[in-house]
């Protein structure tokens, strides 16, 4: 077994010093763990060390917990309990262990404790203290501590959605709440907001089955759902074994993630065995759903919108060679996937968990048929590639080497005047080769910003081989793995001419998929028809929502293009739409997205598709706004939004698409998506002169006219032939358009 709970032994001696149960010592382990994993400012040790020491703390803390979440005290007896316990508590130190304890004490609002489990979870709302912690951080977070794994999921609201992943990483917060705040970012385009989980296992790699690894996963899941609510027959259902402090929690799901690809029936086959409400809804991309490495949806996605950047320079990509250097290996479902997308990729090298790839001069067809074949084969890493195939002088690597001759053709290709490099060396002249695209389609960050350290990147396994934004020589970027860059790297390269989005610009499609599949499932389920048809109709409906979804990264990509021009015409606009949103959303910060002071901005397309998903948020935001006296989303005209987010052979269900029950929440997005698309950012500009009412008033007339001079077929023709600048004046004639026919309605008091 691993070693990352081998100091929870300590904690045994509080039977001897306060004669806690085998139970409240587990509980205590549980705490240590996740104060050590929410902050960074202690450690595992140094909290048990307080809980040992402390003893009158540690025993209140104790009776805290057991008051506050026991089903077995009545309300009244608990409130003036927990008074006194209060007090206790306020008599504490006032040093950072001591507030952090309480503050998670506090704020927990739901336990598993009283269910009488091996594994012990809760659920925290840490929107309440968010100045103990350092940097963006999620609203409300559920933490699992078993024997022998733990976990945690992540969520910006009570209605959002992200993979559970098994991290390989000590300060595996730390990765799955980067991962969370990149998932929110994507998530502007679909309706629930960012969430992330994963978790560890106490074992080596090499000590887990396949049995054991599903055990665990599976009491994991367990663990989170005893924490959500229910419906059954439509009606909220609470577990009466649990207190609650919070709201109703309804809206819980998951989907698969790194080394989770397989697991979304498990996931589905404990869901619908606790009857839970969304049944095989609940985790995506299973046996009936939308499998994302059969469709290879999140590589597609992310070629669709690195693919704008060689349209910008007249290159077909599928039809016209490029060379590239990739991050990972054929087994993997973004990189094998998209390294297949076009027979034309001339893939000179690749980097991959252990090993690397080098192919200085590649013929196409022959690597793309040997790429094919290993990544339907059951073994797709790069030792398994027919080195017969590789070209003169190159070769598979192992990570580990310390020394690797390096022939004249990878002098040649990648710059190299040194003979022998070790692998770390090596892998860095990958990295800032001069290609036409760096691919990334693995796990881990490469590329930082030279200001940055690797402590503060975190990822120590990749510190050897990471390097600084302003080396690479890439032509573009894709990335359809997420955190390749930290942010600070993205905009030192995009200011040194590289072309770059974002994570969550290029990989958003798998996101979108599993939501529209959610979304279906839900439709679906309010026909009167047997799981066989329902599943039938889902499966039909297969190649137009994949053609749906990668319509939102064309459109997307386009919109940040015709930004990047905005931006050359008038930069504070882009300024005044920056600190609005700054002062309005609370998770917009400068500092994590790299954005630059106002008295000294400059903008990189990396920070502008940052500007386009929070846009996004808060327009959404607006128009869902229960305080507004607009009706926009229940309007005639945002209906047809809500049909045409299905796709058309489901169309026919109309009655049951109108009476969905996120039907508000799909047409104030889908709204917020197309505005923020062509109109860009500066469109906010509207909301900053007005207020909301007349923000909305707005977008209606902007929408209406739209309509009314079929404003698509004209976008269509502008953007696939990169003609910004006559799409820039198309979309402030709609405007203006719209504005004088506002007028002339008023002039008649109509």
């Amino acid at each position: 077994m691993r070693n990352f709970d081998k100091q929870t032994d300590k904690l045994r001696k509080l039977h001897e010093k306060l004669e806690f149960t085998r139970k409240e010592i587990r509980l205590f382990r549980a705490i240590s763990q996740y104060l050590n994993q929410i902050s960074s400012d202690i450690d595992l040790s140094s909290i048990q060390n307080l809980f040992l020491e402390d003893l009158e703390f540690t025993k209140s803390i104790r009776d805290y917990f057991l008051t506050k979440f026991s089903p077995y005290i009545p309300d009244e007896v608990r409130k003036k309990e927990i008074e006194e316990l209060d007090k206790r508590l306020e008599k504490s130190s006032s040093d950072y262990p001591y507030l952090i304890t309480i503050a998670v004490l506090k704020n927990m609002v739901r336990t598993n404790y009283f269910l009488d489990k091996e594994s012990i979870a809760f659920k925290i709302e840490v929107k309440n203290f968010h100045h103990l912690l350092n940097g963006l951080q999620p609203n409300y977070e559920i933490f699992v501590y078993n024997p022998y794994f733990m976990g945690l999921h992540l969520r910006k609201t009570k209605v959002s959605r992200g993979g559970l992943r098994w991290s390989e990483r000590e300060d595996f917060r730390e990765e799955i709440k980067s991962l969370m705040i990149t998932q929110d970012g994507k998530n502007s385009i679909i309706v629930p907001a960012g969430a992330k989980g994963g978790f560890v296992l106490f074992y080596k790699r090499e000590e887990l089955t396949k049995e054991l690894f599903t055990d665990y996963y599976s009491k994991f899941i367990n663990n989170l759902l005893d924490l959500v609510d229910n419906k059954i027959d439509g009606k909220l259902f609470i577990n009466p074994a649990i207190v609650r402090y919070d709201g109703d929690d309804t809206y819980f799901v998951v989907a698969a993630d790194k080394g989770t690809a397989s697991m979304s029936d498990v996931a589905n086959s404990i869901a619908i065995s606790r009857n839970f409400w969304l049944k095989d809804g609940f985790a995506s991309g299973g046996s009936n759903g939308y499998s994302h490495k059969d469709l290879g949806i999140t590589a597609k996605g992310a070629f669709v919108s690195t693919e704008r950047f060689f349209l910008e320079r007249g290159i077909d990509i599928y039809k016209e060679p490029i060379t590239v250097i990739g991050i990972g290996s054929m087994n993997g479902d973004v990189f094998g996937n998209g390294i297949l997308l076009s027979r034309k990729f001339r893939l000179l090298g690749a980097i991959s968990h252990k090993e690397i790839f080098i192919d200085p001069n590649p013929d196409c067809e022959i690597s793309y048929q040997e790429r094919k074949r290993l990544f339907n084969s059951k073994n797709g890493s790069w030792s398994q590639y027919d080195k017969k195939l590789i070209s003169k002088g190159g070769g598979v690597f192992r990570r580990d080497d310390k020394s690797i001759p390096i022939s004249p053709e990878m002098k040649d290709v990648f710059n190299i005047s040194e003979d022998t490099l070790s692998a770390d060396e090596l892998i860095q002249k990958l990295l800032t080769a001069k290609v036409d695209l760096l691919f990334n389609g693995g796990v881990g960050t490469y590329v930082k910003a030279s200001t940055e350290t690797n402590e503060e990147v975190g990822d120590l396994a990749n510190a050897p081989v990471r390097v600084d934004g302003k080396d690479i020589q890439a032509f573009a970027v894709c990335e359809g793995g997420n955190l390749g860059f930290t942010q600070k790297g993205r905009v030192e390269y995009s200011l040194n001419g590289g072309k770059i989005n974002l994570d969550a610009i290029d990989n958003s499609a798998g996101v979108n998929i599993s939501d529209h599949e959610v979304n279906i499932k839900i439709l679906l389920s309010m026909l009167d028809i047997s799981n066989q048809k329902r599943n039938e109709l889902l499966k039909s409906a297969t190649d137009e929502v994949v053609e749906l979804v990668l319509t939102f990264n064309y459109n997307q990509a386009l919109g940040i293009s015709l930004d990047e021009e905005r931006a050359k015409e008038d930069i504070s606009l882009f300024v005044e739409v920056t600190d609005y949103l700054e002062r309005n959303i609370p998770d917009f910060s400068r500092q994590e997205f790299a954005i630059p002071p106002s008295d000294n901005f400059t903008l990189s397309r990396p920070n502008i598709a940052f500007l386009f998903s929070y846009s996004k948020i808060l327009i959404t935001k607006i128009l869902l706004d229960e305080q507004s006296s607009s009706n926009l989303v229940d309007s005639h005209l945002a209906m047809d939004f809500l049909i045409n987010y299905f796709p058309k052979s489901l169309q026919n269900f109309r009655k049951e698409i109108l009476h969905h029950p996120l039907s508000r929440e799909i047409v104030a997005t889908l709204i917020a998506d197309r505005v923020v698309n062509n109109q860009g950012v500066t469109f906010l500009k509207h909301l900053i002169d007005g207020n909301p009412e007349e923000f909305i008033q707005t977008i209606y007339r902007y929408l209406s006219i739209e309509e009314l001079v079929q404003a698509d077929r004209v976008r269509e023709r502008l953007g696939r032939s990169c003609q910004y600048q006559k799409y820039i004046n198309f979309e402030k004639r709609l405007i203006k358009l719209s504005k004088e026919i506002n007028e002339f309605l008023r002039s008649l008091d109509v």
